[in-house]
């Protein structure tokens, strides 16, 4: 089996451990993140910070890694610094086998993909996505780089969701919508227009509440 470490320790970083020892493909042998957390109590080892990663990456040649973080902007830094850096992980992708994939599904690497979800017919998932607990992903949908869906999101057929946008709990997203980049959907909203890039969208139906910078918080 192969092993896995996991960049970060709270509690994104729990349900990406349940993830993939139930997808049985990977074993853990450790997490890396700014302090010690809880992820040990599964008898996995906190390899320190992420500034360990490179002599990992040495030490570990066969391991991959996984960003079991929540915050899009987060999973996109992380990545990016180590591109930066030359330091050349290899990057799991990891499925819930509860999840329901169609055919013609394509699932770029760092990719997780969490029990309950379904991802139907011609739906392409970009690099570093997440797509959360029961969500509900329909035909010919696109997710860009470190996009995520939050657990209960539905989307109907042909929509787009762009660069480091996010979906929060329960929203629910009309077909043939567009999501431009870095937005932030509102929790239980209904999305029925298009949303340009760089704004925070909420309401029934939802509407453009204010402007949003890259790496705001929104978790």
């Amino acid at each position: 089996m192969k092993k896995i470490i996991i960049i970060g320790g709270g509690g994104h970083a729990g349900i990406t451990y349940d993830c993939i020892i139930s997808q049985k493909k990977y074993e853990p042998i450790g997490y890396i993140d700014i302090n010690r957390g809880n992820l040990h109590k599964h008898g996995i080892n906190y390899f320190g910070k992420l500034n360990q990663i490179p002599s990992l990456v040495k030490k570990l040649k066969d391991c991959y890694f996984i960003v079991g973080i929540g915050d899009n902007f987060l999973r996109y830094k992380i990545v990016n610094d180590l591109k930066i850096k030359n330091i050349k992980c290899k990057w799991a992708t990891v499925i819930h086998p509860s999840a329901s994939i169609s055919s013609n599904i394509k699932i770029g690497i760092g990719s997780l993909i969490l029990s309950g979800s379904i991802l139907s017919y011609n739906t392409l998932i970009k690099r570093h996505v997440c797509i959360n607990t029961g969500a509900s992903i329909d035909h010919d949908n696109f997710f860009g780089d470190y996009s995520s869906a939050g657990p209960g999101t539905v989307t109907g057929g042909n929509v787009r969701v762009n660069k480091l946008s996010y979906l929060a709990i329960n929203s629910t997203i009309k077909h043939n919508i567009l999501i431009g980049s870095n937005v932030v959907i509102g929790a239980s909203s209904y999305v029925n227009k298009d949303c340009i890039s760089n704004r925070v969208y909420y309401g029934i139906p939802a509407k453009e509440i204010r402007k949003r910078t890259i790496g705001e918080n929104y978790l």
